[in-house]
């Protein structure tokens, strides 16, 4: 990300922002969307909530949630093939058969964040969505692994009262192997954080005791956890309205585990405008280290990220923005940022084209569509083509703009899921991958809950120019252990244009805590997982934790291993 700042990057505003939703095909350079929404190809109604991508049926293909207008059911609509465009892909509604009907227990919630994650470690993504309401925060969906959800909220313990909320992030935080929840309430009468620990069993604990206290004014929109400092463990950036955004760091507690302070002037996070939306992480300059993208009611505020500390610069100027999200549009290796524009007099969304020297381009008339107040926004190959599309709610327009990136670039691309197991949680969320290939090296992060309290596409694209081989894949899991224990290399090379799909390299099964260790302390950590079924207790490979687990880890105690 630059210092320098042209001031003519984006003094275009407006002039090619009306387009005509009818059928024009308007690139710059090699990057084209076309809003398959505003052509009528494609259309999944008049909603207005936050996003989440899952695919809920575990077929590839991936689905979108949409948390709908109060009074009504939220909405889950399925990748499927598309009745009149052979080959290509369009969203059919099952949310009735999926379980998703009004509220059952007759509450009205507002359309508040998504947040996709597992929390059960099953393999299948379940649902926690986000309320402003004084009975509760919002509910948690279990996936069924049958096309169908339920709700679990009171079983979990995550029904609480008193708690208006707008936004949640997810993370491991302690690096136990289970993926926990922070949310952040913006409505009356208090504002606060909550913590909410996951147990493993399916429960949660509301451990706030471990967030320092905070005393906050502003509205919270959107958060995110990142490994801003490169230490092994993820912190928060929340950005507040009409306040001082927050760093809470994530430390280690002098009672034992993990907990959060305060570290926002350290940290350089300190200033976010008058009216803070949305919240993106990438490493815009390819240096390895994570900025980050604010959008608000001004001019958008933009931190690189200068070795564990955060810089307010001006690479490029926006206004009014809501959700965003950081995409390889054209797969030259070099990230480009999306906004979803939103203001009284000229509402157009924003793609500001990375041009890989510290300079940007205005990319908006390729996004071909029209003047919408546009708010949550989720990024997305719903056609698994290897070119990132974004999806975008127009909250009042009639419709949801579905834009299709159709660039003509030739380059390649790679992205990587993670399946975490062997104490990692199933998502592995908080992993950091770096890829190298063709003499250049990218990274990127597995976070759930930002743009604007949505949840993305949880592969993790890599733009790879004209290169066609991966060299190597450096993994940083969210697992117990020293930073470097944590760290797998997988040796290429490894093709282009296709889905890796990377799980963690066996360890020593003797060390059950995973501090390179072979002592006593592990016989008693196995055991106690054993005896619990947890997840983590499989390690023989066939799907079920029974005796044959429990031989083999004592084998390896005993035997040792290589």
């Amino acid at each position: 990300m630059t210092r320098a700042t042209s001031p003519s990057v984006l003094a275009v505003l407006g002039l090619v922002c009306g387009l005509s939703a009818a059928h024009a095909q308007v690139s710059v350079g090699p990057i084209l969307f076309l809003d398959r929404a505003a052509r009528n190809e494609i259309t999944l109604g008049n909603i207005r909530g936050s996003l989440g991508v899952i695919d809920f049926n575990r077929d590839g293909w991936y689905d979108l949630f949409i948390s709908d207008f109060a009074g009504r059911p939220k909405r889950l609509f399925q990748n499927s093939p598309s009745p009149t465009a052979p080959g290509g892909r369009t969203f059919v509604d099952v949310s009735a058969t999926a379980g998703f009907t009004i509220d059952p227990d007759g509450i009205s919630r507002s359309e508040g964040g998504v947040v996709i994650f597992d929390f059960n470690n099953d393999g299948w993504d379940d649902i926690f969505t986000l309320a402003e309401s004084a009975t509760d925060q919002g509910l948690l969906y279990r996936n069924n692994q049958n096309g169908t959800f339920s709700n679990v909220t009171l079983n979990a313990g995550l029904k609480i009262a008193g708690i208006n909320a707008l936004c949640a992030s997810a993370t491991d935080f302690d690096l136990d192997g289970n993926v926990d929840l922070m949310v952040a309430s913006s409505g009356t009468p208090s504002r606060f954080i909550t913590l909410w620990r996951n147990r493993g069993d399916g429960t949660f604990q509301d451990r706030s005791d471990l967030v320092t206290p905070l005393n906050f004014a502003g509205v919270t929109y959107a958060m995110g956890f990142t490994d801003y400092d490169h230490d092994g463990w993820s912190d928060a950036l929340i950005p507040i309205s009409a306040g001082t955004p927050l760093t809470l760091k994530n430390v280690p507690n002098p009672a034992g585990g993990r907990m959060f302070i305060d570290t926002t002037q350290a940290s350089g996070f300190t200033f976010v405008g008058p009216a803070p939306m949305g919240i993106a992480f990438g490493d815009v300059n390819n240096d390895g280290w994570l900025d980050v993208a604010i959008t608000d009611a001004i001019s958008g505020t933009y931190y690189e990220n200068r070795a564990g500390t955060l810089v307010r610069v001006r690479p490029y100027t926006t206004f009014f923005g809501w959700g965003t999200v950081y995409i390889d549009a054209e797969n030259d290796g070099d990230v480009d940022n999306y906004q979803a524009g939103s203001h009284s007099t000229i509402s157009v969304d924003f793609l500001v084209r990375n041009n890989g020297d510290g300079t940007f381009t205005d990319a908006r008339p390729a996004l071909n569509t029209t003047r919408l107040a546009s708010q949550q926004c989720v990024k997305i190959d719903f056609d698994n083509d290897g070119r990132e599309d974004v999806i975008t709610i127009n909250p009042g327009s009639g419709f949801i703009s579905i834009y299709h990136n159709q660039s003509s670039s030739s380059m390649h691309w790679s992205k990587i899921l993670l399946q975490g197991a062997d104490r990692a949680n199933a998502n592995a969320v908080g992993a950091v991958v770096r890829m190298t290939a063709g003499g250049r090296t990218q990274v990127r992060e597995v976070a759930l809950g930002t743009s604007y309290a949505s949840t993305d596409d949880p592969r993790l694209h890599f733009g790879l120019g004209e290169t066609t081989v991966i060299d190597q894949i450096e993994i940083i899991w969210p697992r117990a252990g020293t930073l470097a224990d944590r760290t797998e290399n997988y040796a290429g090379p490894f093709p282009s244009d296709r889905t890796l799909v990377l799980g963690q390299q066996r360890a020593c099964l003797a060390d059950a805590d995973r501090n390179g260790l072979i002592e006593t302390a592990d016989l008693f950590t196995y055991i106690n997982i054993w005896l619990n079924s947890q997840p983590a207790a499989e390690i023989d490979n066939n799907g079920i934790v029974n005796t044959l687990d429990l031989f083999a880890f004592l084998n390896a105690w005993f035997v040792g291993c290589p």
